[in-house]
């Protein structure tokens, strides 16, 4: 069998600049698959958009409505739905023109104007900048794909013909337009499963991004191209040969295309220099087959034609891509070294993986309808997984960082201990893991076992490692996992907790202030007359009593001033002794005890309030208390009842002898006090070591400080503060 060439499966190249698409040639397109009655209504929607964006011209000087035909013209080769190519005529229509979401629904019905409100953007005026209403504008149409996918498809659609006729707009623009389809729209793409819309993306935006290096490297590429052409062709004929050999029938071999922007960022992301060595560029070649069993059977043929590069084989067949790609993936080396990347699909998985959930409209016969129904498949699980971030995020920039967490573009596959996989992004930990399983499981556990081995829960998870999730109903996210989940889904689900249950501690927490301050006039929250409370709410413009903690709880209203007001007596407080507030330790997300000082129980503290943040607790003698006045500080005292433990930082300037060192953690072992971290520096007479240490209150530190005095090699023990310029003080 004949060695083919490559099919065409990209979209086609927007036209060139100066040149009118016609409505004409949409309509011969769109004639050979959809009904007369719905080539109609297109034709009817370009009418429309003709009328609407009429006397109004591009940055080129084309008219305007070239650019929703190059857009629907885009989705027409997709073989999209008439409903989609309305849209994507209409789609700037709301947005630039006199015509409403009505106009359009009376006209070509609620889907079309949902399609079109989805697309577009919102308008700068209630915002800061562009920036953040580009960032609310992407929030709200990933809300729409929610309910109707192709609100995407139609922007990726617009964005690739936008990004591809850049050349009118100012410098800065272009750059601004391509960073944002690199770093948004065509990861979207790849999400969707459209690899051949990304690679279109991908290689326009480069071209504007870096004009100069990627008509370098495109160069360069084409060079060695024709260097090793006769080379190359060999390889082609060779492997294909051996699979006619093999009796494998209807194979395809040719070579793919090479991804100039992928080549880039792979070689950007070396530790030595870009040198673009012939030597070092892998030949990519693409195995195309009747069906999975074959599949396998091409990579047997392969592995016996040239040499395997050990731990280069991957599966994608038995275990799919997240986004639904499926390939037998491998590295080989010829006999004169040559590195050939080989990629093995069936006709069917490549169909799919070119052109992702659209490849339904696209081959409406494929052979293997079930790949179709998994793409579909996955795009359901992932759209839920959207909604959950959705509903977890409160703001659109926390939005948008969570849903670039979910464009990643390398994976790891890890098993349940049932057996069941899941795909999560490299870096992933097992309460990444976790809130993959459920978001429950997430929110409960506790500790994991990665293959049968108990590990921390920030352990970055390998390929192929079983994970076991422990968890407990009592148990609840902390908010540092913030710092190591990578995925959108973990990261937005802690966030909402915590904010969630930070609230509800800012209530607590000023409601207990708010009685500390009735207390010192004898007075409880029981005592004060529902007029006064009324009337405070209603002179705050607060809904109800947990509002005012709220307010209170987070800084915004002193306690003090909301006590003289529900008692409507301004000299009541004025002169009492303050009532101590209790302090129950290190538990919770409003109550803080500083870094810059580490009070622990039977220090004498001082408290203040953080607007937003809660109350901030200080040793009393804490040089960061200087800048307070008294009016802010509040007397502070220690729960008897608490049980915790707290960090506490020590200096010891010891002599440099042999041993200290051992008799030091000895007495540390011996008083039952755990190091938390060690710090070891000073010269050949004398040491200095700094040390964080567990405790649970000033009579166990002093033990351990006379237990330490006890070292002869020992000449100094003292506790220290931290000051925010970083140096230390006793």
């Amino acid at each position: 069998m004949a060695v083919e060439k490559e099919p065409d499966t990209h979209p086609p190249s927007p036209i060139e600049p100066n040149v009118s698409f016609r409505m004409v040639d949409l309509c011969r397109l769109i004639e050979r698959y959809l009904s007369e009655e719905d080539s109609k209504k297109v034709y009817d929607a370009f009418i429309l958009a003709a009328q609407a964006h009429d006397g109004v011209t591009r940055k080129s000087g084309e008219p305007y409505v070239t650019h929703p035909l190059e857009v629907a013209r885009i989705l027409a080769d997709l073989h999209m739905d008439a409903d989609s190519l309305c849209a994507a005529l209409l789609h700037d229509v709301i947005e630039d023109t006199d015509y409403s979401y009505e106009d359009i629904a009376k006209q070509f019905g609620e889907t079309v104007a949902n399609l079109v409100e989805g697309v577009t953007k919102l308008s700068t005026s209630g915002f800061k900048n562009k920036q953040e209403a580009g960032i609310a504008s992407f929030q709200k149409m990933m809300h729409a794909m929610i309910k109707d996918y192709r609100v995407v498809l139609i922007k990726l659609a617009d964005r690739l013909h936008n990004v591809s006729t850049l050349g009118a707009m100012p410098a800065a623009k272009q750059r601004r337009i391509a960073k944002e389809t690199l770093e948004i729209h065509a990861p979207l793409a790849r999400r969707m499963g459209m690899n051949a819309l990304r690679h279109e993306l991908q290689m326009h935006a480069f071209k504007s991004l870096y004009p100069y290096r990627s008509r370098v490297l495109d160069r360069w590429w084409n060079t060695c191209l024709t260097h090793k052409k006769e080379s190359y062709d060999a390889i082609l004929k060779k492997i294909q040969h051996a699979l006619d050999e093999a009796n494998i029938k209807s194979t395809a071999v040719f070579q793919r295309e090479k991804n100039i922007y992928r080549l880039y960022e792979k070689e950007k992301r070396r530790p030595t220099p870009i040198t673009f060595n012939r030597r070092d560029i892998s030949f990519d070649v693409r195995i195309l087959t009747r069906d999975s069993s074959d599949c396998y059977r091409a990579l047997g043929v392969v592995h016996q034609l040239f040499t395997p590069k050990f731990g280069e084989l991957k599966d994608f067949i038995s275990i799919p891509k997240v986004y639904g790609f499926q390939a037998l993936q491998t590295s080989v080396l010829s006999k004169n070294q040559t590195l050939i990347q080989i990629q093995i699909q069936s006709r069917e998985m490549h169909q799919v993986a070119q052109f992702g959930i659209a490849s339904q409209w696209r081959f409406p016969c494929l052979g293997e309808q079930h790949r179709v129904d998994m793409a579909q498949r996955r795009l359901s699980t992932w759209l839920a997984q959207v909604q959950e971030i959705k509903d977890a995020t409160e703001n659109a920039e926390d939005f948008l960082e969570d849903m670039k967490a979910d464009f990643f573009l390398q994976e790891v596959s890890v098993m349940t201990p049932k057996g069941d996989s899941r795909i999560l992004r490299t870096g992933a930990t097992p309460v990444d893991f976790a809130y993959a399983i459920h978001t429950d499981v997430g929110k409960h556990c506790v500790a994991a076992r990665i293959d049968g081995r108990k590990a921390p829960l920030n352990t970055r998870l390998h390929e192929g490692a079983t994970v076991e999730i422990i968890t407990d109903e009592h148990s609840s996210p902390r908010p540092s996992w913030l710092n190591f989940v990578v995925t959108g889904k973990a990261r937005a689900a802690i966030r909402q907790w915590t904010s969630s249950r930070k609230e509800v501690e800012f209530i607590a927490l000023g409601k207990e202030l708010l009685e500390v301050a009735l207390g010192r006039s004898k007075n409880t929250l029981r005592d004060i007359d529902n007029d006064n409370i009324k009337q405070l709410l209603h002179t705050l413009e607060l809904a109800d009593l947990d509002s005012l903690y709220g307010e209170i709880g987070k800084g915004n209203l002193a306690p003090k001033l909301a006590a003289r007001r529900l008692l409507n007596d301004s000299e009541l407080l004025s002169n009492d002794i303050e009532e101590p507030f209790h302090i129950k330790g290190a538990k919770g997300l409003t109550v803080h005890l500083s870094e810059c000082c580490h009070p622990i129980p039977d220090d004498k503290i001082v408290a203040y309030i953080a607007s937003n943040s809660g109350l901030q607790i200080h040793r009393s003698e804490c040089p960061a208390l200087k800048h307070l006045s008294a009016n802010d500080k509040m007397s502070s005292s220690w729960d008897q009842e608490d049980d915790s433990e707290y960090t506490v930082p020590l200096q010891i300037i010891a002599n440099n002898k042999i041993g200290v060192l051992s008799g030091i953690t000895q007495i540390f072992q011996e008083a039952n006090t755990n190091i938390e971290d060690i710090n070891i520096t000073g010269d050949r007479e004398r040491k200095e070591l700094r040390i964080l240490v567990k405790v649970k209150n000033t009579q166990q530190l002093n033990k351990l400080i006379r237990s330490l005095h006890t070292e002869t090699a020992i000449s100094e023990v003292s506790r220290l503060f931290k000051l925010s310029s970083g140096n230390t003080t006793a």
